[in-house]
């Protein structure tokens, strides 16, 4: 019923170039463990790359690997890879640099759309909507993102303009009793080691 896709594109300037798939926390690789969660409810998994041999050897399980078809084109045109190859009537979707996914969160939000004739529900964190962490229907929404790739109209958020969609506030969140921490990603050398030292309980952590 659904499909997990992690985009694992971009250039990671802002991480001086370190790969934040592969960043560690709590013993793991990041995509280890989005693997791992996303597992418990996904049917299949799509990891879409340009840079296969980035993950072989951290990434043991059943994945399929999928290459941009609009390579260079940010996350919008890794929604495109992936979801030219979902079979499943919803995805979910996720960024390579979100460490701490929710499984409960995603089967919430596939609650809500399955429900309802919405294209996608997402979190909606400090005003700010959570593409990168959001179930889709992918068939419904494939021609508006191959029109805007087509269009060079390449920002994410753009395609909001054309989906019917469903946003899911703190307060949401709150009476779900799902703490939406899972939103938190990380872009930036300053926040991996915010990530690391709240994990340690406020220490100095090597950042590795």
């Amino acid at each position: 019923m659904l499909t997990g896709i992690i985009l694992a594109g971009g250039r990671n300037s802002r991480m001086n170039g370190r790969n934040k798939a592969l960043l560690l926390y709590k013993g793991e690789r990041f995509i280890e463990r989005q693997i791992k969660v996303m597992q418990s409810i996904c049917t299949r998994l799509i990891i879409v790359t340009n840079d296969t041999s980035s993950y072989t050897k951290w990434v043991k399980d059943d994945v399929i690997y999928i290459p941009d078809v609009y390579a260079g084109k940010g996350p919008l045109s890794g929604f495109h890879a992936g979801f030219l190859h979902v079979e499943t009537e919803f995805a979910w979707v996720v960024g390579c640099d979100y460490p701490k996914l929710s499984a409960s969160a995603a089967s919430w939000m596939l609650s809500q759309l399955a429900a309802s004739d919405y294209d996608a529900v997402l979190p909606i964190v400090d005003g700010k909507h959570q593409m990168l962490h959001g179930v889709y229907r992918p068939h419904r929404m494939l021609p508006s993102i191959i029109q805007r790739l087509e269009l060079c109209q390449y920002r994410l958020s753009g395609l909001l303009d054309s989906m019917h969609w469903l946003g899911l506030g703190e307060n949401d969140w709150a009476v779900a009793g799902i703490d939406y921490h899972f939103t938190e990603d990380v872009d930036t050398e300053e926040q991996y080691a915010a990530l690391l030292q709240d994990w340690k309980g406020g220490s100095n952590p090597h950042v590795p």
